[in-house]
């Protein structure tokens, strides 16, 4: 009889450790909620020379807290690009809700003349499935500016 327990103890505790993990893993990978909002973005300098400054505001709504990373890029009409520096964060920045962020950018003096972008790829990670295999995107923010003539 005491065998008999012993055994149905053991049974359960096997099927514990796969249920419970198995019922995590479903649960974060049914989880794919973006967790940013990019409500409103404007180019407050349309037009810069090579080597001017580029500034962007975007009003942004963090929804959760989700880890962050953006890859950001600035693309000329003549080929070149500048890789800008990547915006990594835990946790939202300023907390959960709606920001305003500004930032500046310094267009390379190697730019030609004609349009221009700014190009941010984010990719966000809520749990472990996010992390290490299939992590949260959301459609690459472009955003188009001017380089006009020569800075001299």
């Amino acid at each position: 009889m005491g065998l008999r327990i012993f055994g149905y103890i053991c049974l359960g505790i096997i099927c514990a450790a796969i249920i419970i993990p198995a019922a995590f893993l479903c649960y974060w990978l049914a989880d794919r909620h973006i967790p940013v909002e990019v409500s409103r973005t404007e180019v407050l300098t349309p037009v810069v020379k090579p080597g001017g400054k580029l500034i962007i505001r975007q009003t942004v709504r963090y929804l959760r807290d989700c880890r962050g990373h953006v890859d950001r890029v600035l693309y000329d009409a003549h080929t070149h690009r500048k890789w800008l520096a990547d915006v990594d964060y835990e946790r939202p920045p300023r907390g959960l809700g709606e920001h305003v962020i500004t930032f500046v950018e310094d267009v390379p003096s190697y730019f030609e003349a004609g349009d221009a972008s700014y190009r941010a790829v984010p990719v966000y990670s809520c749990n472990l499935v996010h992390q290490y295999l299939w992590p949260l995107t959301r459609d690459e923010t472009v955003i188009r500016f001017k380089v006009e003539g020569a800075p001299f």
